[in-house]
């Protein structure tokens, strides 16, 4: 039943962060196009919805819904070490790591957009977080540790 919560959730962030990217990009190109002013479109990417929380919330339900698989498998044969685990993990080393995707995009869209380096400051990289300006300086780290050590506890 967790797994499959888990999935449904993360499905569900995935396609959010999706079409919400893709209705930024397709009305700041429209305006762009016919010459009309940006607006809230002018800092030239996405910083709202899902978006105000991660940078890169796509990438993160995609990872995490690969570990949803190998949860699936955990639960069906009872083996916390299974050969699944290979394409989550994979995966992750695909997105994650230094160097990795996240930090290609996060490259560019640094060079391409100068404000990106604000938005960098407040907003959490991968993990969806409560953005900067909305959280005291001290609860923050605080209740990220909380969070994960929570989780990690919770691992079969």
């Amino acid at each position: 039943a967790v797994a499959a919560l888990l999935f449904l959730s993360l499905l569900a962030l995935e396609a959010t962060a999706d079409r919400q990217m893709y209705a930024f990009q397709t009305e700041k190109y429209r305006r762009r196009g016919a010459g009309e002013p940006a607006g809230p479109y002018a800092r030239g990417f996405i910083e709202t919805g899902v978006w105000a929380y991660s940078r890169h919330p796509n990438y993160f339900a995609e990872v995490f819904l690969w570990w949803s698989f190998y949860l699936f498998t955990v639960a069906a044969t009872g083996e916390p070490c299974h050969w699944s685990g290979s394409g989550a993990l994979l995966l992750t080393l695909l997105f994650v790591p230094p160097g990795a995707s996240v930090d290609v995009t996060e490259h560019l869209s640094s060079r391409k957009y100068p404000a990106y380096r604000e938005y960098v400051r407040d907003v959490a990289r991968f993990v969806p977080w409560v953005p900067r300006r909305a959280r005291p300086e001290v609860v923050g780290p605080v209740a990220r540790f909380a969070l994960l050590a929570y989780f990690l506890s919770h691992i079969p």
